[in-house]
């Protein structure tokens, strides 16, 4: 089984930002949503939802739903 190695040195609102760029537009950049979430371990992942919440006042969870 593979181990993630997520980044020590990453910035939940940089990862925020990153995200809602990726959300605009005619259609999501999927790419780029599976290339930040998928780099990043739980508690990472949770930060960064907290940012996301912090800055646009939008459940990020809710934005992932299919």
């Amino acid at each position: 089984m593979a181990t993630l190695l997520a980044p020590e040195d990453f910035s939940p609102s940089e990862d925020a930002m990153a995200l809602n760029k990726a959300f605009e537009g005619w259609g999501t950049n999927e790419k780029a949503i599976i290339w930040i979430l998928g780099h990043r371990n739980a508690d990472q992942r949770k930060q960064i939802r907290l940012a996301y919440q912090e800055i646009y006042l939008e459940d990020l969870n809710k934005k992932t739903q299919i």
